[in-house]
């Protein structure tokens, strides 16, 4: 993590203190814009100690294997415990473990860390600096600059822009620790059983809650513990791997949680004031088309005409400018038919007018007054006017048909 250079000045030499204390660039300057005070909320710096796993290890054991052995034909629940210094010393000393009184503990299971190395292929090149965006990013969209508002009697105020609350932790560290699980039992049939409990959950998630790592068992190795004038012991060892993660609460004096509100946004609206409604016509106005990158980018234009204000955006932007030719099929001298639907406008979910298609006969544009036709969801019936028209649809003649389609 990196030390930010404050320049303070060392009273005993009055000499400022060095702007490269860590490498060859300079030293990060304390930005006060990126630290946000955290005496005014409740959230509680999270973290994640060798501690947690030793516990998160041993409460799965306890409460979810529950190692159990037959005794004079009973049950018997198996205790765990974890070696502290006094424990394993006698352990090593001895080969078992005996209570205050004197009394060979047996069954039982004790727990002992003996190593906890970082993974190798998640390292990264930090530098003695956290990498920048290696990071949690956590959301709280209500917060005391973003109030609920009254929906019972809204106050009218002006709705001031979003501004959400944002809390950043740091990557954890991947870390191998490895376990040694000692298990003391009288009798070598109450060792099989225990073994056989234990071995099914093998590369399981061990642990309580958020705390659950995947664990891996090694192999079983046993022995036979045969001491002068005292009862016969048998013995397995087995090695855990468990794949974990470390955070701590403050790295190199620095908090892992920093709290940050996101920027403000002001947004201006386009607003074009057009002649004719973009959907009754398939001319696309020049000043849409030199907005459409915008529309195309996530934005929005509002288009005015005669008072209604219509929004477009990227998908009603498409459906404007998605234009084809369809050709007909002749059916007798004054009626053609198209098998296909036309397009539904994305903004009313509505089928496309008559307006916005153009009709042509061998090339030559058909006015609209000279046919009759709905455009619906299915087949298009066309139904031309011969009086108006001067002829009638012949064999030969080509109807082609360009608008916006489905």
């Amino acid at each position: 993590m990196p030390l930010f250079n404050k320049q303070n000045i060392d009273r005993k030499t009055n000499k400022p203190n060095p702007n490269r204390t860590e490498g060859l660039t300079d030293d990060l300057l304390l930005n006060r814009a990126l630290h946000t005070r955290r005496d005014d909320d409740v959230i509680k710096s999270p973290q994640r100690t060798l501690y947690d796993i030793d516990y998160a290890i041993k409460w799965y054991i306890d409460q979810e294997i529950q190692p159990q052995v037959t005794s004079q034909g009973e049950l018997i629940s198996v205790p765990v415990i974890y070696a502290n210094g006094e424990k394993w010393d006698n352990v090593r000393r001895l080969g078992y473990l005996r209570d205050e009184k004197g009394k060979l503990q047996s069954p039982m299971i004790m727990l002992k860390r003996n190593s906890a190395t970082e993974r190798d292929n998640l390292k990264t090149l930090d530098v003695n600096r956290q990498y920048q965006g290696n990071q949690f990013v956590y959301k709280s969209k209500y917060n005391s600059r973003n109030r609920y508002e009254d929906e019972l009697f809204p106050i009218p105020t002006n709705v001031p822009a979003e501004s959400k609350q944002i809390f950043v932790i740091d990557i954890p560290k991947y870390v191998t620790v490895e376990y040694e699980m000692m298990l003391w039992c009288d009798f070598t049939t109450q060792m099989n059983e225990l073994v056989d409990q234990i071995i099914p959950y093998g590369r399981f998630l061990w642990g309580n809650e958020g705390n659950r790592f995947a664990t891996t068992i090694g192999s079983v190795s046993f022995e036979t513990v045969n001491t002068v004038g005292e009862d016969r012991l048998v013995r397995a060892t087995i090695p855990l791997t468990v794949m974990g993660t470390l955070l701590s609460e403050q790295e190199a004096r620095i908090s892992t949680l920093r709290k940050m509100y996101s920027i403000k946004q002001v947004k201006f609206d386009t607003v074009l004031d057009l002649d004719n409604d973009v959907f009754l016509s398939t001319t696309i106005p020049v000043a849409l088309l030199q907005v459409s990158q915008q529309i195309f980018s996530g934005g929005t234009v509002q288009v005015s005409n005669q008072g209604t204000t219509t929004t477009i955006d990227a998908s009603t932007l498409q459906y404007l400018i998605t234009m084809r030719d369809e050709i007909a099929t002749r059916v007798n001298n004054t009626t053609v038919t198209v098998a296909v639907a036309a397009a539904i406008k994305p903004s009313t979910l509505t089928v496309a007018t008559k307006n916005e298609f153009n009709i042509y006969i061998n090339g030559q544009y058909i006015d609209k007054n000279m046919y009759t036709w709905t455009p619906t969801d299915t087949t298009q019936t066309i139904v031309f006017d011969t009086t108006l028209l001067g002829y009638t649809i012949d064999v030969g003649d080509i109807v082609t048909i360009n608008g916006r389609w489905a």
